[in-house]
């Protein structure tokens, strides 16, 4: 009988013991949830396993490296810098190795072709010579499309996509469907220029039909001094204010501006002497015929067709939003940049289109470990929080990502002139910003040929001293030529 309730008592002791445990689990297992970004959280929630996992659902305890690619260009680094020190103070289980040079394409390509995804940088915030497409195709990147889903830091209940820039979505680069590329601040060309000057002589700061834009020109020639200027030695900086933007414009007036961007994506044909390419580059050279364009373009460099505008001796230059940070030290203190677009259009009923416009280009590489690639995640959704986009905004003069910094009346009026300045013009004439970009890589030597000639006519035009008719129809033939070997291959 002793022996029997001993048995009876050490198997109900054992079952008490089991029920414990197991109401114990299914407790714990009812409070398995998702982070505020896209990583889901342990299933254990007991304190010491809550303690190991930040809130984004990152481990706490393992050290992260993260080796940063970042290209010094007019917008310095400060803002970088100012972003990654508080980002390093909330997750000081994370390093950021950053390695900032004003050549960093050249230091990308080197690292790229060595083909060593450990020496390779995690992160990196400039376009590769050649582009990304062949990039991504091959798998060389991490897709970015969760990124825009990512709940914001300091908004919680917002993701990143409902509070960014309109446009600022559709302007990323699809490659295979998917988006390899996030920008953490946005840019806009056209003619930036002295507002005073502008001021003092009568000049009409807001023509809003290509008549009146000629007017202008005609104006500010009378008055002794060069209307536009741009750096002859880097001649695309002509298209901050006459490139591709326009070829849009007059296709949107001619009533097939979907199709025209879906060919430029592709490198459809016509490329080069399509109407509306035609007719951008014959404006282009007819201005130069009438004396419009600095006369020694060909010796510019950035800076200094930049400084013609500072020191009055051009009224306006073509460039990006990027020259009020760039050329600070050379500004006086009076100097207020202002801008305007270029219109092609005739009347105000026709849309006018704004060359757009992200910057600051940010990409991961896929051959680095998971954890890694997640932390450079979150490094670029932290750099969009309101405070790094405000200091980037005020003291880089970088245009923010974040639409609720720009309906801010406060916050706006700590922005630079020029921020300020194109984000004024855009509202009042209803402007159509774009980013160009393709969709599509061509290797063939061709296409290179192709743009070298163009490249090497772009003064010429703009001084006059060349018709671009023939020199477009000898890039065609080299694009045919460069598509066809691609279909060969």
């Amino acid at each position: 009988m002793k022996t029997t309730w001993m048995k009876l008592l050490t198997i109900g002791l054992t079952t008490m013991v089991t029920f414990t445990l197991l109401a114990a689990c299914s407790g714990n297992n009812s409070n398995n949830s998702k982070n505020n970004n896209n990583t889901v959280a342990p299933a254990s929630s007991t304190p010491a396993l809550e303690a190991a996992v930040y809130e984004n659902g990152l481990p706490k305890d393992e050290k992260v490296t993260l080796k940063v690619g970042f290209f010094v260009g007019g917008y310095g680094r400060d803002w970088f810098d100012y972003a990654v020190k508080s980002f390093t103070e909330k997750y000081p289980n994370v390093t950021v190795d950053i390695n900032a040079s004003a050549d960093m394409k050249t230091i990308l390509s080197t690292k790229i072709s060595a083909a060593n995804d450990k020496d390779m940088f995690d992160l990196f915030n400039t376009t590769p010579s050649g582009g990304i497409v062949s990039l991504a195709e091959a798998g060389k990147l991490e897709p970015l499309d969760d990124i825009w889903d990512y709940k914001l830091p300091d908004v919680p209940d917002k993701t990143v996509k409902d509070l960014m820039m309109p446009g600022m979505y559709e302007s990323t680069t699809l490659i295979g469907g998917k988006r390899y590329e996030f920008a953490t601040a946005s840019s806009f060309g056209g003619l930036f220029f002295n507002k005073k000057l502008f001021e003092e002589k009568g000049w009409n700061q807001n023509p809003r039909t290509w008549n009146e834009f000629k007017a202008l020109l005609a104006d500010i020639k009378a008055d002794g001094i060069t209307p536009i200027t741009f750096p002859g030695i880097h001649p695309s900086y002509h298209n901050w204010a006459f490139g591709t933007a326009k070829n849009f414009e007059l296709a949107d007036i001619n009533g097939h501006v979907d199709e025209f961007i879906e060919n430029y994506k592709t490198y459809g044909l016509p490329e080069y002497t399509n109407p509306e390419t035609v007719e951008t580059w014959t404006r282009l050279y007819e201005l130069g015929q009438q004396g419009y364009f600095a006369e020694g373009l060909p010796a510019l460099n950035h800076t200094q067709s930049q400084m013609q505008v500072i020191q009055g001796q051009a009224a306006m230059v073509s460039t990006g939003t990027h020259v009020e940070n760039e050329m600070k030290e050379a500004t006086p203190a009076d100097f207020n940049w202002s801008y305007m677009a270029v219109p092609f259009r005739d009347n105000t009923d026709q849309k006018l289109w704004i060359r757009s416009g992200t910057t600051n280009f940010n990409y991961i590489w896929a051959g680095k470990p998971e954890l890694n690639k997640k932390w450079a995640k979150e490094l670029i959704v932290w750099v969009l929080t309101l405070e790094n986009q405000q200091f980037a905004a005020e003291k880089s003069g970088a245009l923010p990502m974040r639409k609720d910094l720009a309906e801010d009346p406060a916050k706006m009026a700590s922005l630079s002139s020029s921020a300020q300045s194109v984000l004024k013009y855009i509202a009042e004439n209803d402007a159509q910003t774009y980013k160009a970009s393709r969709s599509i890589s061509i290797s063939d030597p061709n296409l290179a040929q192709a743009e070298k000639l163009m490249d090497e006519n772009i003064v010429k035009f703009a001084l006059g001293k060349q018709d671009p008719k023939p020199i477009l129809e000898q890039a065609e033939e080299l694009l045919k030529k460069a598509l066809e070997a691609e279909k060969k291959n």
